[in-house]
């Protein structure tokens, strides 16, 4: 990753609000020190509207460019949404940049190691027939992501139903609990992948 941040600081030296008079200083880390590359003199003008500012931003966006760290004393509301979306790391520390910008690459390197994070898996229920429904749960148990096996099927068995096909690679054990205590008629069919759950109850309601 490139070893550059850039810090929002005030007359004093030290971190500015980003509503504060102030400039945009990029810093480069280089032979093991940082060392000042630009500098930007920056003053939001709210008297053009929300539309005057984002093209304010937007301005300064370019200017720090490829610099995706910003480090301010405080960002807040539309000027951190932009940002954001700009795809900027964003950073609030009070003090001058020397003091934190060694933590903020850091910790900056240690994210970009970070695996991604699996993609939340969202099981689809699909109705079959009237108050019939079938559902797999065999991507939710096999990634452990996204919604729990108790977050999907319980609504279905607390509401108007009289049969439930669940497929999975093994049947849950708040589910095995329910049904040994009777709380309504299932099988079971062992599949070479899983299990197959057939849920019924004799009537609706």
């Amino acid at each position: 990753m490139a070893r550059e941040i850039a810090v929002f600081v005030g007359e004093n030296g030290s971190t500015a609000a980003l509503e504060e008079v102030g400039k945009v200083v990029v810093y480069r880390r280089q032979q093991g020190k940082w060392q000042s590359v630009s500098e930007t003199a920056f003053q939001l003008d709210r008297t053009s509207g929300m539309a005057g500012v984002r093209q304010q931003l937007t301005a300064m966006i370019e200017l720090v460019a490829p610099c995706r760290v910003f480090v301010a004393r405080t960002v807040s509301g539309l000027m951190y949404k932009e940002l954001e979306q700009a795809g900027f790391s964003i950073w609030e520390f009070d003090g001058r940049p020397i003091e934190f910008l060694e933590y903020v690459l850091i910790q900056e390197e240690i994210a970009a190691r970070q695996p991604a994070p699996l993609k939340a898996v969202t099981p689809a229920v699909v109705e079959t027939g009237p108050g019939c429904y079938q559902v797999s749960l065999k991507e939710l148990q096999q990634n452990g992501t996204g919604m729990t096996s108790k977050q999907v099927l319980q609504p279905l068995l607390n509401g108007n139903f009289y049969l439930v096909e669940v497929l999975c690679s093994h049947i849950p054990p708040w589910l095995e609990a329910d049904w040994a205590c009777g709380k309504f008629d299932c099988k079971a069919e062992r599949l070479a992948d899983g299990v197959k759950l057939i849920i019924k109850k004799q009537s609706c309601g």
